[in-house]
């Protein structure tokens, strides 16, 4: 595997999730100096919980694709020279359409996209979750098995993720109208064997999304399992070409 040390990996956290999420990987490439990973803030939380959260959208992928490439222009003059997206789930979608929008307005594209257990666009159920009570919500986390019990169990704690996650699922409720959205990069699929949430089918429906190649990985495990094989995520975000 060619490893290439000039390159930043932005990486899209899942519904209800802060960058906080993407620390362990963070710390380990952090350590081996052989790429960063630059975990992106959606306004409304974690250090960006005094912005007001974004509910449209078309302006979350504009300001997301602003934040990005201001970034990654910065990166450029510390000698960064390519870059990459990381998207689970929710964040999988988010990925693909503002590396759509930085394609429009910037006329650049990542080396590739990697995502991860994510229905695309056109194959996404009507979606009235971000209608729910706190507490069916809190179900549902707790359903997931994809938060620590220790935080749903504490009220001050699982507050604001319930907050997050109902605008996440407003959000997501959009994302059929990106279904006409196509970039020119490869992608690379990343499918669970045992998600609940996530078919094969709707991994494999993402060829839709690119004029370029794809490639699939398969891992063992439920919905959340790619954050237990940091071991495969990590060689696919750090491999010189796919």
């Amino acid at each position: 595997m060619a490893i290439n040390c000039r390159r930043v990996i932005y990486a899209f956290p899942h519904a209800g999730a802060t960058t906080a999420i993407y620390h362990p990987w963070l710390n380990d490439l952090m350590t081996t100096q052989s790429a960063i990973l630059q975990p992106v803030a959606i306004p409304g939380r974690g250090h960006l919980a005094k912005e007001p959260e974004i509910h449209d959208l078309d302006t979350l992928i504009e300001r997301l694709a602003s934040d990005i490439w201001a970034d990654f222009q910065q990166k450029q003059a510390q000698g960064i020279t390519e870059w990459i997206t990381f998207g689970h789930s929710f964040g999988g979608v988010l990925s693909i359409a503002v590396g759509q929008a930085i394609m429009k307005n910037d006329g650049a594209s990542p080396s590739f996209g990697v995502v991860s257990s994510s229905v695309p666009p056109h194959r996404q159920p009507k979606d009235e979750r971000h209608e729910w009570t706190d507490d069916q919500l809190i179900q549902k986390t707790k359903a997931d098995q994809g938060t620590p019990e220790a935080i749903l169990n504490e009220p001050a704690l699982i507050k604001p993720i319930i907050r997050q996650l109902r605008n996440d699922y407003l959000i997501r409720s959009q994302f059929p109208r990106l279904g006409n959205i196509q970039v020119s990069y490869p992608l690379v699929l990343v499918s669970a064997t045992h998600d609940s949430y996530v078919t094969l089918a709707d991994m494999e429906a993402w060829k839709n999304y690119t004029s370029d190649d794809i490639s699939l990985t398969h891992i063992a495990g439920d919905h959340f399992a790619v954050y237990r094989h940091w071991d495969v995520i990590k060689q696919i975000l750090l491999n010189k070409t796919i």
